[in-house]
């Protein structure tokens, strides 16, 4: 049943948000069309023509860049809501499967196309950068690669371990967090979508608060705070895991918390 929730799921992202990432690539195959006819020398009005051109459509490919991932974030607040809230969820919470389960799939298949959406970004990369430029980007990528490790070693590979590790809990995170506002929403009588805002704006401005707190700490604790700096700087790697720490505890707050809402206090009037 889980298998086929997922399903289901994945085939309502597709059908949203497939054509939007076909969009990211078709643009970015026409700029590289319009490239093939830039002029070999300043050629006045031919020139002012292509420029026009090429700005305008890498103008677009970075709307529809923007634009996909927001409907990526769109997409996956709608689905869960829609799916655990509404109408459908009446029936959603009648099928053999648990809170966990639900919000398991929910994230899975969220994740599943922010991974997709950053795929599709850089496939788009190398299609506009396609040729020389191409070659030369990696030629220096691959260069300040080796560089950052020969110069860190082993913590340079670790480094790069945690820092793709952190970029997935980013979006592990952001989509709980969603998911635990519209959930604490739905606690309320009436105004729930109202109420969702209001508490997602409400961690907005307590991390605000703690981040404003913890600089006013630092400074009265300034030698506290130099000692960790200084132990940061011989090891770099410690400052990724501290924020991997951070937000694998947070990520495990909201789910802990969605889960029991969605078990006890279930509110589908």
């Amino acid at each position: 049943m889980v298998k086929k929730l997922i399903k289901y799921d994945f085939q309502s992202y597709f059908r949203l948000l497939f054509p939007v990432q076909l969009i990211i690539l078709g643009i970015a195959l026409i700029n590289r069309l319009i490239q093939l006819f830039e002029p070999k020398e300043a050629a006045g009005t031919l020139n002012t023509v292509y420029n026009g051109f090429f700005i305008s459509s890498l103008t677009l490919y970075f709307i529809a860049i923007a634009v996909c991932l927001v409907m990526t974030l769109v997409v996956s607040i709608v689905r869960f809501y829609q799916g655990m809230y509404t109408n459908e969820g009446y029936l959603n919470h009648t099928l053999p499967v648990t809170p966990t389960q639900h919000i398991t799939a929910k994230l899975l298949n969220s994740m599943l196309f922010y991974i997709g959406t950053l795929f599709v970004i850089f496939i788009s990369f190398i299609i506009i950068t396609f040729g020389e430029l191409n070659i030369e980007i990696f030629k220096a990528g691959f260069y300040l690669l080796n560089k950052f490790i020969g110069s860190l070693g082993a913590q340079g590979v670790v480094l790069i371990i945690e820092a793709v590790i952190l970029v997935l809990l980013l979006g592990v995170h952001s989509f709980l967090k969603l998911y635990c506002c519209i959930s604490v929403g739905q606690l309320a009588k009436k105004k729930k979508v109202l109420l969702a805002f209001g508490v997602y704006f409400g961690l907005y401005m307590a991390k605000q608060l703690v981040g404003t707190v913890f600089i006013i700490f630092a400074v009265i604790n300034s030698v506290w705070i130099n000692d960790i700096m200084n132990q940061i700087s011989e090891q770099p790697w410690l400052l990724l895991l501290y924020a991997i720490l951070y937000y694998v505890v947070v990520s495990a707050v909201y789910f802990v918390l969605n889960n029991y809402i969605m078990s006890k206090k279930l509110n589908l009037a």
